[in-house]
């Protein structure tokens, strides 16, 4: 290697190495308020820094950071506003990451320090402190509730409007969103079409948030709210159930249990939506990959799960008496594999 190429793989390297302070910075601006103080407009940063009760000069050092993100900007006056990727981190902004922002800081994060113990053992991190499951601390911490199944709801967003793009819903009476958490598939389903039914089923900590947002949502007077666990059962006799995002946060016999209950609660005519990323055969250098490989990561160090490639799921399914009828590709790097139960498929 040249000494210009071995320098600037170095350089990647280092940038590779120190990019936590990313995270780390705009989780702090999200935590201060300063996107939500930015909102209506420019301000100068004393008047920022009073706001936001924080020392101007230090604050001022962050603002730098947070314009070298693209996440805010400077004008000619010298005060600090909101670029639309910034606006992103207001709480009331559509497609909003604010709520994923203060859970990958605050609880997230730190799970990753554990990442050589998952690495050796297979395990969660968590594992290290706690042989509970990763969702039991919902049921006694209702803040950390309330912020994870917000996040939650900002991931599902792009998700939900990219299904209802490639999924006909015609001729579905009643769909069941399994492990759901506030609805927000659910209720964008529902509003997309105004005679259908809904379920929702998850855990107390979420069914509580779940029902407000419903309201909130409009579709209330459509959806049954269901607590309860997945493990050990799932509502029946709806026309269509959905799993999004659920399996990959479960070790094989975990998903298996779910979809076993799954079919043991549907009808023989029910369909099911698994809506999930693939891993790769091979793995490239790309964003893409990048993206996946750090969610597989990311489910090993807080949940000892993680990512399955097609034929994972293909066996997986195959286990629990269902075939995999179509694939269509959707937002986000995610796949919508519909599966029928017993049924012949070309796949």
């Amino acid at each position: 290697m040249s000494v210009p190429a071995q320098e600037e793989a170095a350089a990647r390297l280092l940038s590779i190495i120190n990019s936590s302070w990313m995270s780390h910075a705009t989780h702090v601006a999200v935590r201060l308020g300063i996107a939500d103080l930015l909102h209506d407009g420019p301000k100068r940063i004393d008047l920022l820094a009073e706001a936001a009760d924080c020392h101007a000069a230090s604050l001022e050092r962050l603002m730098r950071a947070l314009i070298s993100l693209d996440i805010c900007s400077q004008d000619d006056s010298g005060d600090y506003g909101l670029t639309p990727m910034g606006r992103l981190l207001c709480a009331d902004s559509e497609d909003s990451l604010h709520a994923w922002t203060l859970w990958w800081g605050k609880y997230h994060w730190p799970m990753w320090s554990g990442l050589q113990h998952s690495i050796k053992t297979g395990k969660a991190a968590r594992s290290m402190i706690s042989s509970k499951n990763a969702f039991t601390p919902f049921e006694r911490d209702a803040e950390m509730a309330s912020v994870f199944n917000a996040a939650m709801v900002e991931l599902s967003q792009p998700v939900a409007r990219s299904l209802i793009r490639h999924y006909d819903f015609s001729g579905v009476t009643r769909v069941v969103d399994v492990g759901g958490g506030h609805g927000e598939i659910l209720a964008a389903i529902l509003n997309a079409n105004p005679k259908m039914q809904g379920t929702l089923h998850d855990l107390p900590h979420a069914i509580e948030g779940a029902r407000r947002h419903m309201a909130d949502m409009g579709v209330a007077d459509r959806c049954d709210l269901v607590a309860g666990d997945f493990l050990a059962s799932v509502p029946g006799g709806a026309d269509l159930y959905i799993l999004k995002n659920v399996l990959h946060n479960w070790n094989d016999e975990d998903s298996a249990r779910i979809l076993g209950n799954c079919r043991r609660a549907m009808p023989d005519h029910a369909v099911l939506l698994v809506v999930e990323q693939f891993m790769p055969a091979s793995i490239e250098p790309t964003s893409v990959h990048r993206a996946i490989v750090h969610s597989d990561l990311n489910m090993l160090v807080t949940l000892g799960a993680g990512e399955r490639g097609l034929d994972q799921f293909r066996q997986l399914f195959r286990t629990q008496g269902f075939t995999v009828n179509r694939i269509v590709p959707m937002a986000m790097n995610l796949n919508m594999i519909e599966c029928l139960p017993g049924r012949p498929s070309e796949y």
